[in-house]
């Protein structure tokens, strides 16, 4: 059974006014093969506490949508894939994703295009989360185009990249990102970290009760890409 990781994320009441009459939200992302994140994989408007938790499981999916800077993510092929990695997957041409299959790499999914009504397809993992009690199904974490008979390579990773920013949409392409990110390492003995929001410095910062629970150095800050 896959580890499941916890997330809280604390608001106060001022900030969240602001928030609201400025139109911004809490967006989650997740780095991927070695790549900055240029998905938002989870957007949701903020309570004063968020919980938001996710298992290591995910499906691999296929889209025709262009990767460019606030385009969504429509699935018009996908397959849950759980966590078995290391295995290959194969857009056939009738647009069905079989598999799994060998011939895959060490530590990642793998998913080759043979896809012949397009040139080129967007391909990527999905992963579900639950959010303040409600659960997401099937939202965009990556997202890589592959041309016909290439194969796209996806490494999962258990790190989060959370940021506060307006007019971006869950399991949609974000390459333009407005505020300082958060990185929070999960994975391992790292399976809860809670953070609250400092409105100085646009950041996210450790919970002073301890709730990092070990880690060292659990939480990175990387700038804005204007």
């Amino acid at each position: 059974m896959s580890q499941q990781f916890n997330l809280k994320t604390v608001f106060t009441n001022e900030q969240l006014n602001i928030l609201y009459v400025t139109g911004t939200n809490v967006i989650i992302g997740k780095p991927s093969d070695g790549r900055p994140t240029n998905v938002a994989w989870q957007v949701f408007k903020p309570l004063q506490t968020n919980l938001f938790s996710w298992k290591e499981e995910y499906g691999i999916y296929a889209s025709a949508a262009d990767i460019r800077n606030g385009a969504v993510l429509p699935q018009l092929s996908n397959t849950p894939i759980g966590s078995e990695i290391g295995k290959q997957y194969i857009l056939q041409p009738s647009g069905v994703i079989a598999g799994p299959m060998s011939g895959g790499y060490p530590n990642a999914f793998v998913l080759l295009n043979q896809f012949g009504s397009k040139p080129y397809m967007t391909a990527g993992l999905y992963q579900n989360a639950i959010i303040n009690g409600t659960e997401i199904i099937g939202n965009a974490v990556s997202a890589t185009p592959v041309l016909m008979q290439s194969a796209a390579v996806m490494s999962p990773s258990t790190t989060l990249h959370i940021w506060l920013q307006s007019q971006v949409i869950s399991n949609s392409v974000v390459t333009t990102i407005t505020s300082p990110i958060t990185e929070l390492k999960f994975g391992g003995n790292v399976t809860e970290i809670s953070i609250t929001y400092d409105s100085a410095t646009g950041k996210f910062v450790p919970v002073k009760s301890g709730a990092l629970k070990s880690a060292s150095e659990p939480l990175n800050y990387i700038e804005p890409n204007l």
